[in-house]
């Protein structure tokens, strides 16, 4: 059924109106899986971004049901910045990075 995916417990999944003229999804360091639409977009491209790059760009017109991969992109934030008059709804799929494992002193590197 479109609109329908699962996703392992880690990631997550932010549902993103594209009317709203920017989202942010997390102000953190998170990996970008992908992007489904939900709702058919206007004939607006939609970018997704860190804030200062575009990780990737939803082709305007998507349908419901595409599947924009993310090439799991690491990203500072994750920011939905479509149009400001574009329309349609995306399901954003992510996971957050942490600071190290908890209670184990490790930090990364």
């Amino acid at each position: 059924m479109a609109g329908e995916f699962n996703t392992p417990a880690e990631w997550e999944s932010a549902v993103v109106d594209l009317s709203t003229n920017i989202t942010t999804i997390d102000t953190g360091k998170c990996l970008l899986r992908g992007v489904s639409v939900t709702t058919a977009l206007s004939a607006h491209a939609c970018p997704i971004t860190d804030g200062t790059d575009t990780k990737i760009s939803i082709p305007a017109s998507s349908g419901i049901g595409t599947w924009i991969e993310g090439g799991d992109h690491i990203c500072s934030a994750l920011y939905v910045d479509p149009d400001d008059s574009g329309t349609g709804q995306v399901t954003v799929i992510y996971k957050r990075f942490h600071d190290g494992l908890a209670g184990s002193g490790y930090s990364g590197g």
